[in-house]
């Protein structure tokens, strides 16, 4: 099975991010990568310059959670890889997969083949919540954010308050208008090839309908597989995130507690080297283990 991974990194350890790299790699998957941080994306572009499995982003290069960024990038990424996948001629990428900063797999690949193959044919993300359902998704929808593309949104008090007050004011005189329905769901997918088609060659609705949303992540690549592509959904999380293990809608991501990775569990985050020694110790090679 040929994987095109989409990946998203913020941190500056060239050491770390190598690791990751090579582990997928070595797998014979391909890698396309946004690099927040010029100096390292520019290390990474001259080391593996003869490594056609990575493919550094240049049409968009980075991203920010919390902003448009971050699901344009990862739809201009499978774009990137459907166009690759084109001109090289000899393979397809079965599956598309996204993986936001600071996230590992703790399965093997082997154990994740299998577990693919058992949905195939299938989208995996984990759908909680739509607009048909709930009021409170709309009104979510309809609210302006602000500020979400500074560097330090989730953590700055005073930006967030900022962004509250901008966004009271606005929304006061000029209302967002959508007659799709809208879906939460968590911001990691599992896409067919089908899928990442249909989001690439919609590329546009994704920065029209959803700029200036909060958290876009949650709600844009969700939204836009329900109107865009007809393969079937497999509602399931498989993704450990936090200290619970559980992704908290609308906050920033925390470091994963070792003991909140199960069994059902096929990736973990956050699980950087330097801030999470202990997960990232016993997890960071488990894509290569033989089951």
């Amino acid at each position: 099975m040929k994987i095109a991974y989409l990946m998203h990194y913020m941190k500056k350890n060239f050491e770390e991010i190598t690791e990751n790299l090579d582990i997928l790699i070595n797998q014979g998957d391909d890698v396309y990568i946004m690099v927040n941080d010029d100096d390292l994306r520019d290390d990474l572009i001259l080391s593996y310059c003869d490594t056609p499995n990575l493919h550094v982003a240049h049409h968009q290069q980075t991203a920010l959670p919390a902003d448009m960024s971050l699901p344009r990038g990862f739809i201009v990424l499978m774009k990137d890889a459907l166009e690759y996948e084109k001109e090289d001629g000899s393979f397809t990428y079965d599956r598309f997969i996204t993986m936001t900063d600071g996230m590992i797999p703790t399965k093997s690949k082997a154990q994740l083949v299998e577990y693919l193959e058992e949905h195939e044919d299938k989208d995996i993300y984990y759908e909680v919540d739509n607009s048909d359902e709930n009021e409170e998704v709309k009104k979510r929808f309809e609210n302006y954010a602000f500020f979400t593309n500074s560097y330090d949104f989730q953590k700055s008090k005073t930006i967030r308050a900022m962004n509250k007050m901008t966004s009271s004011l606005v929304h006061s005189f000029k209302k967002r208008e959508i007659e799709d329905t809208i879906y939460i769901s968590y911001p990691w997918f599992v896409l067919t090839h089908e899928s990442a088609q249909a989001l690439a060659d919609n590329l546009a609705y994704c920065s029209n309908t959803f700029k200036m949303c909060l958290y876009p992540e949650e709600m844009a690549i969700a939204t836009m597989l329900h109107k865009f592509s007809d393969v079937d959904h497999h509602n399931e999380n498989i993704w450990t995130v936090g200290k619970d293990g559980e992704y908290k809608l609308q906050k920033p991501m925390e470091n994963v507690e070792l003991d909140a990775i199960k069994k059902s569990t096929y990736f973990a985050a956050l699980a950087h080297s330097d801030d999470n020694l202990q997960v990232y110790e016993d997890y960071f090679d488990a894509y290569t283990c033989e089951s």
